[in-house]
Protein backbone atom coordinates (compact mmCIF):
# COMPACT_ATOMS: atom_id res chain seq x y z
CA UNK A 1 0.00 0.00 0.00
CA UNK A 2 1.59 3.49 -0.75
CA UNK A 3 0.27 7.29 -0.91
CA UNK A 4 2.12 10.07 -2.02
CA UNK A 5 5.40 8.15 -1.96
CA UNK A 6 7.03 9.65 -5.35
CA UNK A 7 10.15 10.43 -3.42
CA UNK A 8 11.00 7.25 -3.25
CA UNK A 9 8.87 4.93 -4.89
CA UNK A 10 10.86 3.99 -7.94
CA UNK A 11 13.85 3.16 -5.51
CA UNK A 12 11.16 0.95 -3.70
CA UNK A 13 10.33 -1.24 -7.11
CA UNK A 14 13.76 -1.63 -8.42
CA UNK A 15 15.66 -2.21 -5.72
CA UNK A 16 13.15 -4.74 -4.10
CA UNK A 17 12.56 -6.82 -7.53
CA UNK A 18 16.42 -7.63 -7.23
CA UNK A 19 14.79 -10.43 -4.65
CA UNK A 20 11.23 -10.85 -4.97
CA UNK A 21 9.85 -12.01 -8.46
CA UNK A 22 6.34 -9.77 -8.61
CA UNK A 23 4.76 -6.78 -6.77
CA UNK A 24 1.22 -6.20 -5.91
CA UNK A 25 0.92 -2.52 -4.60
CA UNK A 26 -2.10 -0.44 -3.87
CA UNK A 27 -2.07 3.26 -4.36
CA UNK A 28 -4.44 4.75 -2.26
CA UNK A 29 -5.36 7.93 -4.27
CA UNK A 30 -2.06 9.32 -4.39
CA UNK A 31 -2.11 12.83 -5.67
CA UNK A 32 1.51 13.34 -6.64
CA UNK A 33 3.57 11.24 -9.18
CA UNK A 34 3.17 8.00 -7.48
CA UNK A 35 0.90 6.23 -9.52
CA UNK A 36 1.92 7.86 -12.74
CA UNK A 37 5.54 6.40 -12.10
CA UNK A 38 4.59 3.08 -10.87
CA UNK A 39 2.33 3.11 -14.52
CA UNK A 40 5.41 3.79 -16.23
CA UNK A 41 7.58 1.18 -14.80
CA UNK A 42 4.88 -1.44 -15.99
CA UNK A 43 4.87 0.15 -19.06
CA UNK A 44 8.84 -0.68 -19.08
CA UNK A 45 8.13 -4.34 -18.15
CA UNK A 46 8.63 -4.79 -15.06
CA UNK A 47 6.56 -7.21 -13.35
CA UNK A 48 3.69 -5.04 -11.27
CA UNK A 49 0.10 -5.66 -10.68
CA UNK A 50 -0.96 -2.33 -9.74
CA UNK A 51 -4.61 -1.37 -7.57
CA UNK A 52 -6.70 1.82 -6.55
CA UNK A 53 -7.27 1.55 -3.31
CA UNK A 54 -10.45 4.11 -3.14
CA UNK A 55 -10.86 4.07 0.81
CA UNK A 56 -8.49 7.10 2.96
CA UNK A 57 -9.28 5.47 5.98
CA UNK A 58 -5.43 3.95 6.98
CA UNK A 59 -6.94 0.45 7.59
CA UNK A 60 -3.53 -1.09 6.72
CA UNK A 61 -4.32 -4.83 8.55
CA UNK A 62 -7.73 -5.18 6.82
CA UNK A 63 -6.54 -4.01 3.64
CA UNK A 64 -3.27 -6.25 3.20
CA UNK A 65 -5.31 -9.40 4.75
CA UNK A 66 -7.51 -8.38 1.41
CA UNK A 67 -5.01 -8.24 -0.98
CA UNK A 68 -2.95 -11.23 0.47
CA UNK A 69 -6.25 -13.50 -0.04
CA UNK A 70 -7.32 -11.66 -3.44
CA UNK A 71 -3.80 -12.23 -5.01
CA UNK A 72 -3.70 -15.98 -3.82
CA UNK A 73 -6.98 -16.97 -5.03
CA UNK A 74 -5.59 -15.51 -8.50
CA UNK A 75 -2.12 -16.63 -8.68
CA UNK A 76 0.80 -18.95 -7.65
CA UNK A 77 3.03 -18.30 -4.88
CA UNK A 78 5.76 -20.03 -2.59
CA UNK A 79 6.23 -16.72 -0.34
CA UNK A 80 5.39 -12.95 0.19
CA UNK A 81 7.17 -10.44 1.86
CA UNK A 82 5.04 -7.62 3.19
CA UNK A 83 6.94 -4.25 2.67
CA UNK A 84 6.01 -0.21 2.81
CA UNK A 85 7.16 1.62 0.22
CA UNK A 86 10.13 3.42 2.57
CA UNK A 87 11.18 -0.41 3.31
CA UNK A 88 14.15 -2.28 1.18
CA UNK A 89 14.72 -6.06 1.14
CA UNK A 90 18.14 -8.08 1.19
CA UNK A 91 17.52 -11.82 1.46
CA UNK A 92 19.20 -14.71 1.42
CA UNK A 93 17.34 -16.70 -1.25
CA UNK A 94 18.95 -19.86 -0.54
CA UNK A 95 18.64 -20.25 3.24
CA UNK A 96 14.95 -19.26 2.83
CA UNK A 97 14.64 -22.13 0.48
CA UNK A 98 16.28 -24.17 2.95
CA UNK A 99 14.05 -22.79 5.80
CA UNK A 100 11.10 -23.39 4.09
CA UNK A 101 12.08 -27.07 2.42
CA UNK A 102 12.79 -28.48 6.22
CA UNK A 103 9.86 -26.61 7.55
CA UNK A 104 7.36 -26.73 4.98
CA UNK A 105 4.81 -23.92 4.50
CA UNK A 106 1.71 -22.51 5.53
CA UNK A 107 3.89 -20.22 8.19
CA UNK A 108 4.75 -16.85 8.72
CA UNK A 109 8.61 -15.64 9.84
CA UNK A 110 9.98 -12.54 11.02
CA UNK A 111 12.62 -10.59 9.38
CA UNK A 112 14.77 -8.48 11.46
CA UNK A 113 14.30 -4.34 10.26
CA UNK A 114 16.80 -1.57 10.37
CA UNK A 115 16.00 1.95 10.75
CA UNK A 116 17.90 4.05 9.24
CA UNK A 117 18.11 7.75 10.64
CA UNK A 118 17.32 11.24 8.67
CA UNK A 119 20.80 12.52 6.93
CA UNK A 120 19.37 15.86 5.47
CA UNK A 121 18.40 17.22 3.04
CA UNK A 122 19.64 16.34 -0.93
CA UNK A 123 20.93 19.72 -2.04
CA UNK A 124 19.61 21.08 -5.33
CA UNK A 125 21.83 19.66 -8.19
CA UNK A 126 23.70 17.02 -6.13
CA UNK A 127 23.40 13.93 -8.24
CA UNK A 128 22.85 12.00 -4.65
CA UNK A 129 20.49 9.25 -4.12
CA UNK A 130 18.28 8.45 -1.09
CA UNK A 131 20.63 5.68 0.17
CA UNK A 132 23.46 8.04 -0.42
CA UNK A 133 22.19 10.25 2.31
CA UNK A 134 19.92 7.67 4.66
CA UNK A 135 23.18 5.15 5.39
CA UNK A 136 23.22 5.54 9.30
CA UNK A 137 21.77 2.80 11.24
CA UNK A 138 19.29 3.24 13.86
CA UNK A 139 21.24 1.44 17.14
CA UNK A 140 18.14 1.42 18.42
CA UNK A 141 16.14 -1.95 17.19
CA UNK A 142 13.49 -1.65 15.34
CA UNK A 143 9.87 -4.02 15.19
CA UNK A 144 10.20 -6.48 13.22
CA UNK A 145 7.95 -7.48 10.16
CA UNK A 146 6.76 -10.83 9.13
CA UNK A 147 6.81 -12.64 5.56
CA UNK A 148 4.85 -15.47 4.88
CA UNK A 149 5.67 -19.11 3.71
CA UNK A 150 1.78 -19.27 1.72
CA UNK A 151 0.65 -23.15 0.66
CA UNK A 152 -2.73 -23.21 -1.38
CA UNK A 153 -5.53 -24.21 0.57
CA UNK A 154 -3.90 -23.56 4.27
CA UNK A 155 -3.70 -19.74 5.33
CA UNK A 156 -7.34 -18.83 4.07
CA UNK A 157 -7.80 -18.04 7.60
CA UNK A 158 -4.18 -15.72 8.13
CA UNK A 159 -4.80 -12.14 9.13
CA UNK A 160 -2.49 -9.15 8.40
CA UNK A 161 -1.75 -7.34 11.71
CA UNK A 162 -1.42 -3.33 11.44
CA UNK A 163 1.85 -2.48 10.36
CA UNK A 164 2.89 -6.10 8.82
CA UNK A 165 4.89 -7.00 12.36
CA UNK A 166 2.82 -9.80 12.65
CA UNK A 167 0.26 -12.70 11.18
CA UNK A 168 -2.12 -14.61 13.04
CA UNK A 169 -5.45 -17.22 12.52
CA UNK A 170 -7.76 -17.39 14.79
CA UNK A 171 -9.21 -20.38 13.67
CA UNK A 172 -6.13 -22.17 15.22
CA UNK A 173 -5.67 -23.00 18.85
CA UNK A 174 -2.49 -20.87 19.02
CA UNK A 175 -3.09 -18.14 16.75
CA UNK A 176 0.13 -16.35 16.54
CA UNK A 177 1.47 -17.75 13.21
CA UNK A 178 4.70 -15.62 13.11
CA UNK A 179 7.67 -17.26 14.75
CA UNK A 180 11.14 -16.18 15.07
CA UNK A 181 13.51 -17.74 12.36
CA UNK A 182 16.35 -20.41 13.67
CA UNK A 183 18.62 -18.05 11.39
CA UNK A 184 17.89 -14.93 9.71
CA UNK A 185 17.32 -14.97 5.59
CA UNK A 186 16.45 -11.56 5.35
CA UNK A 187 16.54 -7.83 6.26
CA UNK A 188 14.58 -4.77 5.86
CA UNK A 189 16.00 -1.61 5.55
CA UNK A 190 13.71 1.18 7.12
CA UNK A 191 14.37 4.80 5.59
CA UNK A 192 11.29 6.46 7.56
CA UNK A 193 12.47 9.85 7.18
CA UNK A 194 13.68 11.43 3.73
CA UNK A 195 12.99 14.81 4.23
CA UNK A 196 11.33 17.79 6.11
CA UNK A 197 8.58 17.55 3.65
CA UNK A 198 8.34 13.78 3.53
CA UNK A 199 8.05 13.64 7.38
CA UNK A 200 5.34 16.52 7.56
CA UNK A 201 3.54 14.51 4.78
CA UNK A 202 3.87 11.29 6.55
CA UNK A 203 2.62 12.90 10.35
CA UNK A 204 -0.11 15.00 8.67
CA UNK A 205 -1.46 12.92 6.01
CA UNK A 206 -1.04 9.83 8.02
CA UNK A 207 -2.91 10.93 11.40
CA UNK A 208 -5.38 12.35 9.12
CA UNK A 209 -6.19 8.84 7.38
CA UNK A 210 -5.66 7.29 11.29
CA UNK A 211 -8.88 9.77 12.53
CA UNK A 212 -11.02 8.15 9.17
CA UNK A 213 -10.32 4.76 10.61
CA UNK A 214 -11.95 4.86 13.71
CA UNK A 215 -14.06 7.71 16.17
CA UNK A 216 -12.38 9.06 19.33
CA UNK A 217 -8.76 8.48 18.19
CA UNK A 218 -7.29 11.84 19.22
CA UNK A 219 -8.39 11.62 22.76
CA UNK A 220 -8.07 7.78 23.20
CA UNK A 221 -5.21 6.95 25.29
CA UNK A 222 -3.55 4.13 23.13
CA UNK A 223 -4.25 4.05 19.67
CA UNK A 224 -2.83 2.35 16.52
CA UNK A 225 -0.08 4.91 15.30
CA UNK A 226 -0.01 6.89 18.35
CA UNK A 227 3.41 7.94 17.48
CA UNK A 228 1.97 9.33 13.97
CA UNK A 229 -0.42 11.54 16.59
CA UNK A 230 2.31 12.23 18.62
CA UNK A 231 4.21 14.23 15.60
CA UNK A 232 0.80 15.44 14.35
CA UNK A 233 0.72 17.51 17.37
CA UNK A 234 4.47 18.89 17.50
CA UNK A 235 3.72 20.31 14.31
CA UNK A 236 0.41 21.81 15.03
CA UNK A 237 2.23 23.34 18.07
CA UNK A 238 4.84 24.37 15.77
CA UNK A 239 2.82 26.22 13.80
CA UNK A 240 3.52 23.83 10.94
CA UNK A 241 7.15 25.77 10.71
CA UNK A 242 9.46 22.64 10.70
CA UNK A 243 13.13 22.84 9.45
CA UNK A 244 15.15 20.02 9.91
CA UNK A 245 16.93 20.60 13.59
CA UNK A 246 12.69 20.76 14.55
CA UNK A 247 12.33 17.55 13.19
CA UNK A 248 15.30 15.53 14.38
CA UNK A 249 14.26 17.34 18.14
CA UNK A 250 10.91 16.35 17.05
CA UNK A 251 11.59 12.76 16.29
CA UNK A 252 14.79 11.92 17.85
CA UNK A 253 14.96 14.28 20.84
CA UNK A 254 18.50 15.19 22.21
CA UNK A 255 19.44 11.09 21.52
CA UNK A 256 20.44 11.66 17.41
CA UNK A 257 24.30 11.23 17.90
CA UNK A 258 23.77 8.18 20.44
CA UNK A 259 21.58 6.29 18.22
CA UNK A 260 24.07 6.82 14.99
CA UNK A 261 25.32 3.49 14.16
CA UNK A 262 28.35 2.70 11.28
CA UNK A 263 27.76 3.93 7.95
CA UNK A 264 25.90 0.88 5.88
CA UNK A 265 25.23 1.96 2.48
CA UNK A 266 23.43 -0.42 0.29
CA UNK A 267 25.30 -1.50 -3.20
CA UNK A 268 22.81 -0.05 -6.01
CA UNK A 269 23.19 -1.29 -9.00
CA UNK A 270 20.40 0.37 -10.79
CA UNK A 271 19.85 3.80 -12.52
CA UNK A 272 16.43 6.82 -11.68
CA UNK A 273 14.41 6.81 -14.74
CA UNK A 274 11.45 8.79 -13.89
CA UNK A 275 11.95 11.93 -11.74
CA UNK A 276 10.47 13.95 -14.24
CA UNK A 277 7.29 12.82 -13.16
CA UNK A 278 7.22 13.89 -9.89
CA UNK A 279 4.94 16.85 -9.11
CA UNK A 280 6.32 17.87 -5.61
CA UNK A 281 2.91 19.36 -4.69
CA UNK A 282 3.52 21.55 -1.24
CA UNK A 283 1.91 19.75 2.04
CA UNK A 284 -0.95 22.50 1.64
CA UNK A 285 -1.45 20.98 -1.57
CA UNK A 286 -1.58 17.67 -0.75
CA UNK A 287 -3.82 17.84 2.48
CA UNK A 288 -6.41 20.03 0.03
CA UNK A 289 -6.60 16.99 -2.26
CA UNK A 290 -7.42 14.41 0.56
CA UNK A 291 -9.79 17.07 2.25
CA UNK A 292 -11.79 17.05 -0.90
CA UNK A 293 -11.27 13.47 -1.30
CA UNK A 294 -12.66 13.16 1.94
CA UNK A 295 -15.58 15.22 1.22
CA UNK A 296 -16.76 14.07 -2.07
CA UNK A 297 -16.78 10.12 -0.37
CA UNK A 298 -18.49 11.32 2.54
CA UNK A 299 -21.39 13.00 0.49
CA UNK A 300 -21.54 9.94 -2.10
CA UNK A 301 -22.48 7.71 0.71
CA UNK A 302 -25.03 10.17 2.26
CA UNK A 303 -28.46 9.23 1.28
CA UNK A 304 -30.55 11.95 -1.29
Amino acid sequence: MVKNEEDIIESFVRYNLRSIDHMFIADNLSTDGTADILQTLIAEGLPLTLTTDYDQALKQNDKMTAMYRDAFRKHSFEYVFLLDADEFLDLDRDEMISLRESHGGATAYYVKRVNFLYGGEIPDGENLSIFDIMSIPDTIPATDKSMIFHEAGKCGGFKIGNGNHHVRDWSRTEPEVSVKPEKDFALIRHLPLRSVEQYMRKSLLGWFALQLREAGVNAAKQTVGSHWRTQYRLILEQNCKVDAETMISNVYGNSYADRSGLRDAPTIDFDLKYEHLMRRQSITTQLARMYETTIDNMWAQTPS
